[in-house]
């Protein structure tokens, strides 16, 4: 099946989307806050072109607003499977 995803001049490539990524991996921990493995794992999914930006963003948001609101001890939130984007990083870089 093709992918249906339409990515920007600047993220056709896997390469392209890579570099991105580091790029907002960096300026977060310029931030101080170091992508933990569920943020890694979307990440992925980003690069290997299943998401789009917006799909990181949207899959962060809703991953750390369920921890969030997850009683402590009662266990983590499993990787999240949708979308992240991290788009207002990166138009910033």
């Amino acid at each position: 099946m093709k992918n249906s995803i339409t990515y920007s001049e600047r993220e056709r490539t896997p390469t392209q989307r890579q570099e991105l990524i580091d790029k907002a991996r960096a300026w977060s921990i310029a931030q101080g806050a170091v992508p933990g493995p569920a943020a890694e794992a979307v990440y992925a999914r980003y690069v290997a072109g299943e998401l789009t930006l917006q799909g990181v963003t949207d899959e962060l948001k809703s991953y750390y607003a369920n921890r969030a609101t997850t009683p402590v001890g009662a266990g983590s939130p499993a990787a999240p499977q949708g979308t992240m984007q991290p788009e207002e990083l990166l138009m910033a870089s």
